[in-house]
């Protein structure tokens, strides 16, 4: 890093990656000190948020300079202004990020002279971008920033698992197989992504089956702690998961990657016309079969449904005290998810995949090889 080099904002980020942990907490310090109530809008363990940021920031300077991908990147920012609406942020919030942004960087490059004239311009001007297009999109949303919903039942099939039932206080606008953006009481300032189990309706009643991840802070503490009266609340809808026209569609469900297949397929079971879907949900054991008694009847009453059960393993744990039994009515085969594949031929299918990322990636891969189109493979970001 000399001292009259020329960066570029490309090169700004490539000079940030090694010292990445000191930058992005040095940034969130700087920023803190300027304004000290942006504090309460961030969960008290920063490193997730700081991990993000810099993923963000990475992408955003190293395509400015490209000569393609900007209207990709200008809806990328439009919709992160979009989804910061649920913080609180103003425009007195943008102000102070562009100023502890800029200032952050001018440190990396302090002890090795400092940018040029040229370059710091460049830099003011990427970030002005960065912030100016997350304002706009922000601006241009006229749909509440948050919305709530008060849990009304919790159930709890296995360990582990929570099926939560809520009805929201104005209807929740969305698409059968999208997720949201979700804040509970118990966790204040962290969101993370749920998918929704239900389609919409305007009753305004909702549905999510979370698994309780190990060193997963949220999904533990909904299963432990999670009771009727609890208000969530609600920031954007997000997801690609849909049917395309009346292609048949394949669907691959592991585990509480069922929720948004379920949602997509309680909405189809309301047309008169359908096209022909297969469902391969997949799971440890079978008694973690956890919502077979919804699938069978509709299975049964929708020539248009198929349902196959995978395991892999033919027998439930010592621990699963009171296994579920309602698995029993439909197909079962026992192997992997991605095996159950082999058979299938995916010429022309549309392909949605949702559960744990090893196996979107994997089932991602095999429903290429069995013919699908890569573009007709849809899964949400990893």
């Amino acid at each position: 890093m000399g001292a009259h080099a020329r960066h570029g904002l490309a090169q700004i980020a490539a000079d940030i990656r090694p010292v990445a942990d000191e930058f992005t907490k040095g940034l969130f310090a700087r920023l803190f000190a300027m304004d000290p109530s942006l504090r309460d809008l961030f969960p008290a363990n920063m490193t997730g948020h700081r991990a993000t940021f810099l993923r963000v920031l990475d992408h955003v300077f190293t395509t400015i300079p490209k000569t393609d991908g900007h209207d990709e990147l200008i809806e990328f920012l439009a919709q992160l202004g979009r989804d910061h609406r649920k913080y609180g942020l103003t425009e007195a919030h943008y102000a102070t990020m562009s100023a502890a942004l800029i200032a952050e960087v001018h440190a990396v490059y302090t002890p090795h002279g400092g940018l040029d004239e040229e370059d710091a311009a460049v830099l003011e001007q990427g970030v002005q971008l960065l912030t100016g297009v997350m304002r706009g999109g922000a601006h241009s949303d006229p749909t509440p920033a948050r919305r709530t919903a008060r849990v009304v039942d919790v159930l709890r099939p296995h360990p582990g698992l929570s099926v939560v039932r809520l009805v929201a206080d104005e209807p929740l606008l969305f698409r059968p197989g999208q997720y949201v953006e979700t804040q509970i009481p118990q966790v204040p300032r962290v969101w993370r992504p749920l998918s929704l189990a239900m389609p919409p309706n305007t009753q305004g009643q909702l549905e999510f089956h979370i698994r309780a991840v190990p060193g997963g802070y949220l999904s533990s503490t909904v299963f432990g702690e999670s009771r009727p009266g609890d208000v969530w609340q609600f920031g954007q809808v997000h997801g690609l998961l849909r049917p395309d026209g009346d292609r048949p569609v394949t669907m691959i469900a592991g585990g509480t990657g069922l929720a948004p297949m379920k949602s997509i397929l309680l909405a189809m079971s309301m047309n008169a016309d359908n096209p022909d879907v297969h469902l391969l949900v997949g799971t440890r054991s079978p008694g973690l079969l956890y919502d077979s008694e919804a699938l069978a009847p509709l299975a049964a009453t929708n020539p248009w449904l198929k349902v196959t059960q995978v395991t892999d393993a033919r027998r439930d744990p010592w621990w699963l005290k009171h296994p579920a039994t309602a698995y029993r009515a439909l197909p079962l085969r026992h192997g992997s998810l991605v095996d159950a594949m082999d058979g299938l031929d995916l010429t022309g299918h549309r392909v949605l995949i949702a559960g744990p990322k090893g196996l979107l990636r994997a089932a991602s891969e095999k429903a290429v090889a069995r013919g699908a189109a890569p573009e007709d493979v849809v899964h949400d970001p990893l």
